[in-house]
């Protein structure tokens, strides 16, 4: 079992499970028939090679067949490199409070509801508490592909180095 990346965040009886092997995840995410990725602002300052955390998690979401919301920051990075017709755009506060509502379906107004919702680029602490909140207050499945270890996900990745987080997202890419 892996700890919270932040000491203080124990989240009670019911903990998400980390999952070190990406093939996993993958198949998480290939099981999911409506998937929602949201992209943090912090995806945009952490880099993956060449490009942004934030583009890695694009590609990702467009192979899930995902539909993909970017907070303020995350989404005037794809404004800028001409993507903005792929992301949606809502604060993350707004999102999780949608997410509450039984009678919200979707972004698009139309279709199921998400039956997985994978975040990526957030600040530890913030995150922690969205996904706290949509633990106890829905029924989502929550996935968090940080590096670092969040009880609060139904799925997360263990605290694991850089290199390692590179090579899990790029595996979870070619098999998806």
């Amino acid at each position: 079992m892996s700890s919270p990346y932040q000491k203080a965040l124990i989240p009670g009886p019911d903990v998400g499970v980390a999952v070190s092997d990406p093939l996993t995840m993958t198949n998480i995410i290939k099981k999911s028939s409506n998937v929602l990725v949201v992209i943090g602002a912090n995806a945009v300052k952490e880099t993956i090679g060449d490009i942004t955390y934030a583009d890695k998690l694009l590609e990702i979401a467009k192979k899930a067949n995902a539909t993909i919301i970017a907070t303020a920051s995350a989404y005037k990075h794809f404004v800028d490199i001409g993507k903005k017709e792929e992301v949606n755009n809502m604060p993350l506060i707004n999102l999780i409070d949608r997410l509450r509502d039984p009678e919200w379906i979707n972004i698009d107004s139309e279709g199921n509801k998400y039956d997985l919702i994978i975040f990526g680029g957030f600040l530890i602490y913030y995150l922690s508490q969205m996904l706290s909140t949509l633990r106890n207050y829905t029924i989502y499945r929550t996935v968090c592909l940080d590096r670092y270890h969040q009880p609060n996900a139904r799925f997360s990745l263990p605290n694991i180095e850089k290199s390692e987080w590179i090579d899990y997202l790029e595996e979870i890419l070619s098999k998806l």
